[in-house]
Formats: structure tokens, sequence, C-alpha cells
């Protein structure tokens, strides 16, 4: 693959990361079930399964789950095909609204410290957008409304998830900012147009929340946010537990456009418990807690020389661990160098890499050397 190349795991990294957006997700969807010029847009500014690696190919399971439940939801199947409920898409602005509350006003606290590089206040923020669709949707006095000045309990979800990520690692704000303001570049414009057919508007008007004025190209921005994410130095379980979050991300949403369903009284509509979207990230945090124990076992040495991940050069079984979070941190610690345990000690615990090493066999001569001397 000529561009696979080209891609450091960084950028894979960021690509992948990209597929578990919501906006995305239906932006392919949609071109892949309509055929004309301006869905085709999408595919051309973005198709990441044209770029495959080791890296993204261990999260191509993950994403297509998400793609396969994106599709399950009704209110996401009437909006690929242009059948949008007017009262339900003002509850999901509401719903926009209050979560971008959140997540842009945590960015602006902790990403000038704990992420510099990615904070792009100025190009990204949606708040200023999303008061303007409230007030087309929701009329003047909306911030006094109760409807709209309470969130409901899926997107109080996520606002709590947010808060609480942000408390226990401001790093993971950055799974909820790209998946949000990437997807949402990478699938905008054509859910925008699709809004805008269906619920007959004009311009922006009511969707100013697609409208990235701030961003003249969304391909050249896309490329400069990848470059900054690659350039930001991952250890292999805070990938992990990225890649973890953004599935959280992910979930979270979806469980937004279920309520839509329940609210709608789609036949057997459900809100997944929230502890079910929550799971992604604790079952990689139970791995990654499993897997540190594993490898402190294996780099027990009876000697106790400590010097690097593995002293006895040992190859490590076989893991169980099928999560495309798992996979992520197994393909970055494979780059890990190994140290070992030093001969001759090594022939205590480990006799088959002591014969290995170059010093037994340099002692082997000298013995065979005065052997033969004796003769």
């Amino acid at each position: 693959n000529d561009h696979s190349s080209s891609e450091s795991s960084g950028d894979i990294f960021a690509r992948a990361m990209e597929e578990y957006s919501v906006a995305f997700q239906i932006g392919r969807m949609v071109a892949d079930n309509v055929e004309d010029d301006e869905t085709n847009e999408i595919e051309e500014e973005e198709h990441p399964s044209r770029r495959r690696s080791s890296l993204s190919n261990a999260l191509k399971n993950g994403t297509a789950e998400s793609h396969e439940a994106a599709e399950n939801v009704h209110f996401v199947k009437n909006f690929i095909h242009g059948k949008i409920d007017r009262e339900l898409y003002q509850e999901l602005v509401a719903g926009l609204y209050h979560t971008y509350l959140c997540l842009e006003s945590l960015l602006n606290s902790l990403g000038p410290k704990h992420f510099p590089t990615l904070h792009f206040a100025k190009e990204l923020s949606r708040i200023d957008a999303l008061r303007e669709d409230m007030e087309y949707w929701h009329g003047t006095g909306w911030e006094t409304d109760p409807k709209c000045r309470n969130p409901s309990p899926a997107v109080k979800d996520y606002i709590d998830r947010m808060e609480e990520v942000s408390r226990m690692d401001p790093l993971l704000l950055l799974s909820h900012a790209y998946t949000r303001y990437l997807g949402d570049l990478s699938g905008g414009k054509v859910l925008s147009r699709i809004a805008r057919r269906a619920l007959n508007l004009n311009g922006y008007d009511g969707l100013q929340f697609y409208n990235f004025e701030s961003i003249p190209s969304a391909v050249a921005f896309k490329k400069k946010y990848r470059t900054a994410l690659d350039e930001l130095a991952l250890k292999p379980d805070q990938m992990g537990r990225l890649v973890a979050e953004a599935n959280v991300a992910f979930a979270l949403n979806m469980r937004v456009f279920e309520e839509l369903d329940v609210r709608g009284k789609v036949p057997g509509a459900r809100l997944r418990p929230v502890r079910e979207a929550l799971s992604y990230y604790d079952r990689i945090i139970d791995q990654q807690k499993n897997q540190n124990a594993n490898d402190q076992e294996e780099a027990k040495c009876p000697f106790g020389f400590k010097e690097g991940p593995n002293p006895h050069n040992n190859t490590p079984g076989p893991s169980n661990n099928k999560t495309p979070e798992a996979n992520v941190m197994k393909a970055s610690k494979a780059k890990e160098p190994a140290s070992r345990c030093p001969w001759p000690f090594v022939f205590f615990h480990d006799p088959a890499q002591g014969m290995k090493d170059w010093q037994t066999w340099f002692i082997v001569g000298i013995v065979l050397c005065w052997c033969w001397s004796q003769l």
C-alpha cells in the first residue's frame, strides 16, 4: 500500500479513532446508500479504509460494530433517507448544545495545560453556532425554557462522563473532542444538506452547527490536527485507553439517538444501560492491569536483575485479549526493547538461553583446546 508506507502509527491511530464518530459513520452510510455528487464528497475528503496498516486493522472490528450499531437506530436510518421529524430534530439540537457547552468548557479549562497543541478553540468551537440554532428552533426565550435549560437523561449521562474523565485523566477528553469535531467536519456537510432538504430550510438557517466558518478547508485542517496528534508522545497504555474512551463516546452518543427513538415511540426502541456504554473503558483497564501483572511475573528474575521489561528475553505466550484496544497496546508494546538476565546466571533458570550465548561457546572452546593440549 503506497499510502500506508508514508503514514506513521500516530497518524493511522488518529484516522482509526475518527471512525468512532457518529457523524462520520452516518456520512459514510449516506455515501453507501445514495448515489449523487454531493454524497460522494465525503469519499473524496476522507476514506480511512483506503489507508490500512496493522494498527488500523486492530481497530477495524470495533469500527465495524460502531457502523452496525448506528444502522440499527431508527432515527439514524430515517435521517439517511431524508425523513426527519422536526420535533425530534429540535431535541437533537438541544442535546448538542448541552454536550458542547460541557465539552468546550472542559477543553478551555484543561486543554492549554494537558494538550496545548491540540486545543483549537477558535477554529472548532460550536457553542456560538448552537446558540443561533437554539434560537432558530426554540425561539428567542429558549434560555429560560425548562425544556431547553435542562439536558435529557441520555445527554446528562454523557455530560457526567466527560466531567468524570476530566477529573480522572484529562487526556481522555481528546477521545471526545476528536470523535466529535473531526467527525462533524467529515460528515457535517452531507448531514446539513440532508437536513436542509428534509426540513425545507434556507442556507444555514437552523444548521449553523455544521458551518465551520473559521475552517476554509476541512481536509487541510484535519491533516493539521492529525499531525499534532501524531506528535503527541503516547505510551501504549495511553493509546489503548484513548481508543477505549472513543468507544465510550460513540456509545454515549448512540444512547442520545436511542432516546430519540423512545421519545418518538418507535416500536421496540430501548435505551441501553449507561453501564453498557462505560464498559468499553472498564474492560480495557482490567486488561491492562492483567497484562501489567503478567509482564511483571515474566520479568521476575531469581537473582534480582531488573534491567528491562523482560530480563530473560523470553517471548510472552499468546494473549486472550481480542478487543481492538488490546491489539493497539500489543502492537505498540512489540516495539519495546527487551533486556535479559546476564551470563552465566541465566544457566540456573534458563539453560536453553545460556547455550545460545557466545560466552558459553567461548568457554567450551577454551576447554577443548586445553584437553587437546593434554593429549
